[in-house]
């Protein structure tokens, strides 16, 4: 029995995962295009790097988010953490990567690229609570 299986309507994390995702497809795929067009390959393969590392922590994160809900709301066993340990090591070996093929990945870029996806993530919460609030107003 899973939360989703409980009340799919309190499950906050869906819709933002899905916007999440598919702003940062298209980032990539932006990337990709500009990184066939201008000489700064190893500039935008970091910020590749970097968004994909952060796209992968904020999946993690909230899959742990989710599963420890699901936890208080069956159990009471609890899980250790919510992994912040582990998006560590991953931003880690972003940059240890990077070091390594410094002639392909431009270290700067990568650290560049690291937060888009936590600012996309506040700037949805942050739109899907103006638009609550213009809802609430009309009615």
């Amino acid at each position: 029995m899973s939360l989703s299986s409980i009340n799919p309507q309190t499950n906050p994390f869906t819709a933002i995962r899905r916007w999440v995702i598919i702003f940062t497809t298209g980032l990539l795929a932006l990337c990709l295009i500009l990184w066939f067009l201008f000489p700064i390959q190893p500039f935008i393969a970091g910020v590749m790097l970097g968004l994909s590392i952060s796209l992968y922590n904020i999946l993690y994160l909230t899959r742990r988010i989710r599963l420890k809900c699901e936890q208080s709301i069956l159990s009471s066993i609890r899980l250790p953490g919510s992994g912040m340990f582990h998006r560590y090591l991953m931003v880690t070996l972003a940059i240890i990567i990077a070091i390594l093929y410094r002639d392909w990945i431009d270290v700067r870029a990568v650290v560049l690229g690291l937060p888009i996806c936590y600012i996309l993530v506040v700037l949805l919460e942050l739109i899907a609570v103006l638009r609550q609030g213009v809802r609430s107003r009309k009615g």
